[in-house]
């Protein structure tokens, strides 16, 4: 073999020795590669991105339960329903049709808690009630009652309202959103009073309750009022007769049950819940002579003028029968117009 056959083998050999080499590299490359890729992607499939924090109790030693968390809240959530029972009678049964035609039909179920049936209003509740103003407390005893024994299991909130009552159910929903359903709560205007360290719910705008709230009335305080003459224990102060202040007399219960009446407000910490009309809570401090009352007794400081209600106002009360139909037309009717358009 010749020395120029023999340099041009070595250069073929170098060549291709070089090419396996660059082969060997980019498979050793790639190989690594894949193997990096496919234990990321094992991690985070593994992995939960949002874990869901756990309650170990039901009874928080604050008055308030604190929002659920950013990266909770940021999880789709499952939509809660809202079942809404109105307190009426007979004599306000067509005030019942005017909120049927509003505010009522965004409700998952709309229930009326009168004293007698009407074919014109199917919704309607016959409670076995003496049904009269002072008798209120035993006609709302009655209705968490007939809540517990047919409809605990068609909601996640129970919204009690009056028949004079317009609510928001979208700004509801929101509201309820940084809430957990499962827990004992509940939800609205809250007033101060001696006997109830945590404060009560107005029963004007209405309240909110959990079904533990009110597994927790109708198994325990209703159940044990058998035993102990209408009280919860001897030295109980939750009064389970017919007659007396609604909305004091839940409170008083509903504390005594460890029921958690959270603070309803918004962000800034205005009110929600309007336990008097709009017109009255912006400017009852200056014509309204019964504006102490609301000031004196509020569990927080009011705002007044136009900073008093907020903007995710939820419930208005005093609302009168023509004024749901104004109400709802303000509300979902009226549009601004687009000058941009």
């Amino acid at each position: 073999m010749t020395r120029m056959n023999t340099r041009y083998l070595l250069e073929m050999y170098q060549r291709r020795l070089c090419h396996c080499i660059l082969l060997s590299r980019k498979f050793l490359i790639g190989f690594v590669f894949g193997i990096v890729s496919t234990l990321l992607l094992s991690k985070l499939l593994v992995s939960p991105c949002h874990p869901q924090p756990s309650v170990e109790q039901d009874v928080l030693p604050s008055h308030q339960i604190p929002l659920l968390t950013s990266k909770v809240s940021e999880v789709k959530k499952k939509r809660d329903r809202i079942l809404c029972w109105v307190i009426t009678s007979p004599q306000t049964h067509s005030r019942a049709q005017l909120i049927k035609q509003t505010w009522g039909k965004r409700c998952d179920k709309l229930l009326f808690m009168s004293s007698i049936k009407d074919n014109t209003l199917p919704e309607a509740i016959p409670l076995p009630v003496d049904d009269t103003y002072a008798n209120l407390w035993g006609k709302t005893q009655e209705a968490l009652k007939y809540l517990y024994h047919h409809h605990l299991d068609d909601a996640d909130w129970f919204y009690k309202a009056d028949d004079d009552t317009y609510a928001v159910m979208e700004n509801m929903r929101h509201l309820l959103s940084h809430f957990n359903a499962s827990m004992p709560l509940h939800l609205g205007f809250k007033y101060q009073h001696p006997k109830v360290q945590q404060g009560f719910t107005s029963g004007g705008s209405g309240y909110i309750l959990t079904k533990v709230a009110i597994r927790r009335f109708v198994e325990t305080a209703l159940a044990r009022s058998r035993n102990s003459r209408g009280k919860l224990a001897t030295n109980s102060q939750c009064v389970l007769d017919h007659q007396g202040p609604e909305d004091l007399n839940l409170g008083i219960c509903l504390e005594e049950l460890n029921v958690t009446a959270v603070d309803s407000r918004d962000e800034r910490k205005v009110e929600r819940f309007l336990p008097w009309s709009l017109e009255d809570m912006i400017c009852g401090h200056l014509k309204n002579p019964g504006f102490w009352y609301l000031r004196e007794f509020s569990y927080y400081p009011l705002k007044q003028d136009m900073k008093c209600c907020s903007p995710h106002a939820v419930a208005f009360h005093y609302v009168k029968d023509y004024q749901l139909k104004v109400y709802e037309y303000l509300i979902y009717g009226l549009r601004l117009y687009d000058q941009g358009r």
